[in-house]
């Protein structure tokens, strides 16, 4: 994909609009990579597990899926000189860490038993995004379900977007979903987590201008609430993306430097280090507009180029978060969900969930209860075969170890 601010209003709108069945189709496409990548980093968890060797091959099985072979004429015009690639960078965060995710290999945390795994990631067709995430545990023993405060985090923040996704539709405000996934989240005594929300996005943009928290600040007042706030509309998509902690839900810096980065296409500058031009220009090169791991960056030198390239705002650095308390357990589910004239579409599915049992439940007779027995929204059809890609699990690729920092 060539990178360019050249982007005509008219072609913008055009290509976000959901009444064309080409934009619909690519979001699919999208959203099945997506799914089957999820589903494969899935069946490689398990203690004494990398997490850096599961978000490399996230993020490799994503790159290597090709794009479909399409037999109708116009369909296949659809995809010529069509780009594909890493949405958003494969990341394994583990119990009370909140997002963000992705190290390097001398940095890689090792599952075990009893942890509780979220795992998030995104494909792009063209620009556009399929996003995905899905929590489960690393049961210590299979045959019996997990309990206490990994099994009610993980059903809240399951229910919560179950109940959320049926009222992906015009009208509803952002302000509704936020209380709805509050409600949903006291009723398994656990709290939203803070700083964390879902996003509208747009072809090429993973983040556009509308953001749905998932809790109110403390402060908020309703001023602010109603100045901030904003209603559904159609011809939107949405990354819808719940994050419930059992605990407070209050989070603080970790001890991990930020190991995502994104492209700020509206900013330029001289660089000075030659590992910073090396790094600026891979990024331009490989990664544009979207997100990109540290460690998909070609050797140490490149990486050490980030710092002055943050320094001028050439890209943007996403901070790893924790809970404040270590006891802290977060839960996270996320999806794809278009709104177009005829109802929501889900375009990324519900992987299978893990063996929990929480002693709470949603109280018949609510309004969660009741968004929950509704079935408003179009749930995907199973994904359409993808082609088996050589992508070996566990591959580490050589890097050089020489560093310069040439000036």
């Amino acid at each position: 994909m060539e990178l360019t601010l050249n982007y005509p209003q008219a072609k913008f709108e055009a290509d976000n609009n959901l009444s064309d069945p080409n934009v619909i189709s690519k979001y699919k496409i999208a959203a099945d990579i997506a799914n089957a990548t999820l589903a494969l980093v899935l069946q490689k968890l398990g203690a004494g597990v990398s997490t850096y060797a599961l978000c490399r091959y996230g993020d490799d099985l994503i790159q290597a899926y090709p794009l479909p072979t399409l037999s109708i004429a116009q369909t296949s015009k659809m995809f010529k000189e069509s780009d594909k690639g890493v949405a958003f960078p494969t990341c394994i965060s583990v119990n009370n860490l909140v997002q963000y995710y992705t190290p390097l290999p001398s940095d890689a945390y090792t599952l075990k038993a009893g942890d509780v795994v979220k795992i998030e990631l995104g494909a792009h067709i063209d620009g556009y995004i399929g996003t995905a995430a899905h929590t489960t545990v690393i049961s210590v023993d299979p045959s019996q379900p997990v309990t206490g405060k990994a099994a009610d985090a993980i059903c809240a923040a399951y229910y919560a977007q179950e109940a959320v996704l049926r009222m992906m539709k015009p009208g509803t405000t952002s302000t509704d979903i936020t209380k709805a996934i509050a409600e949903t989240a006291a009723y398994f005594r656990c709290k939203p987590v803070q700083g964390t929300f879902s996003t509208q996005m747009k072809r090429f943009v993973l983040r556009a201008n509308k953001d749905i928290d998932n809790r109110f600040d403390a402060d908020i007042t309703q001023h602010e609430l109603e100045k901030n706030e904003f209603a559904l509309e159609h011809n939107e998509v949405y990354a819808l993306n719940v994050m419930i902690c059992a605990g407070e839900g209050t989070v603080k810096d970790s001890e991990h430097k930020a190991l995502i980065y994104q492209r700020n296409v509206n900013k330029s500058y001289n660089l000075k280090m030659k590992s910073s031009r090396q790094a600026y220009s891979e990024i331009n090169a490989k990664h544009t507009v979207f997100p990109f791991a540290m460690s998909a960056l070609a050797n140490n030198q490149a990486r050490l180029g980030l710092p002055e390239l943050v320094n001028h705002g050439l890209v943007t650095p996403f901070f790893t978060t924790r809970g404040s308390m270590p006891s802290d357990i977060i839960a996270q589910f996320k999806l794809t969900v278009l709104i177009t004239a005829t109802g929501a579409i889900r375009t990324t599915i519900a992987q299978n969930l893990p063996y929990v049992h929480s002693q709470y439940t949603v109280p018949d007779q609510t309004n969660i209860a009741a968004l929950l027995q509704s079935s408003e929204v179009k749930n995907p059809k199973a994904p359409k075969g993808l082609p088996e890609v050589d992508v070996v699990f566990g591959t580490v690729i050589p890097e050089s170890q020489d560093v310069e920092m040439d000036l």
